[in-house]
């Protein structure tokens, strides 16, 4: 059995801190234990990335609810969406040598720069990238591969997370 969860802190911080670690009900998570994932989003300005921690329901299918939460968008006001509006996840694989297969609706070559294409790449490589069992993405839209998503960023080979974009 395969563990997508990041490991947490087991000591309990003070009451009040907002940073107690027990399980979260809420309508959600359908009263399912919560799990902190990092989701990566475009920074206030437009160039970079930057990370938003937010709690999902703890499943076996971790990532395809992580992808999920990161197309819903950013909760942060100051933080842009990195997703086109409309995308959906049609699936994802997990291979056992680390390859993460992303297969996205066509909405998501809705980018209308290389850079937008790169910052998209990237945020779902880095939030994928968290989970030990994962070491490079590749992308697919509407189950074919693909070279590109919008035609500005290769991606006819496996992407490896860079955290310094």
């Amino acid at each position: 059995l395969l563990s997508l969860a990041p490991e947490k802190n087991a000591t309990p911080s003070p009451p009040g801190s907002g940073a107690e670690v027990k399980p979260k009900e809420n309508s959600e998570s359908g009263g399912k234990d919560l799990i902190e994932v990092k989701l990566y989003f475009v920074a206030p300005d437009g160039k970079s990335l930057v990370p938003e921690e937010r709690n999902i329901a703890r499943t076996e299918s971790i990532a395809r609810s992580t992808v999920k939460e990161l197309i819903k968008g950013p909760a942060k006001d100051e933080n842009l969406p990195v997703i086109p509006e409309g995308t959906r996840l049609r699936d994802i694989n997990l291979k056992p040598d680390g390859l993460c297969i992303v297969d996205l609706s066509a909405e998501a070559r809705h980018t209308s720069s290389a850079g937008q294409e790169k910052l998209m790449v990237y945020a779902v490589a880095n939030t994928l990238g968290q989970f030990a069992t994962v070491k490079d993405v590749s992308f697919m839209i509407d189950g074919q591969s693909i070279d590109t998503i919008a035609g500005f960023v290769d991606v006819s080979s496996s992407i490896t997370p860079d955290y310094s974009i």
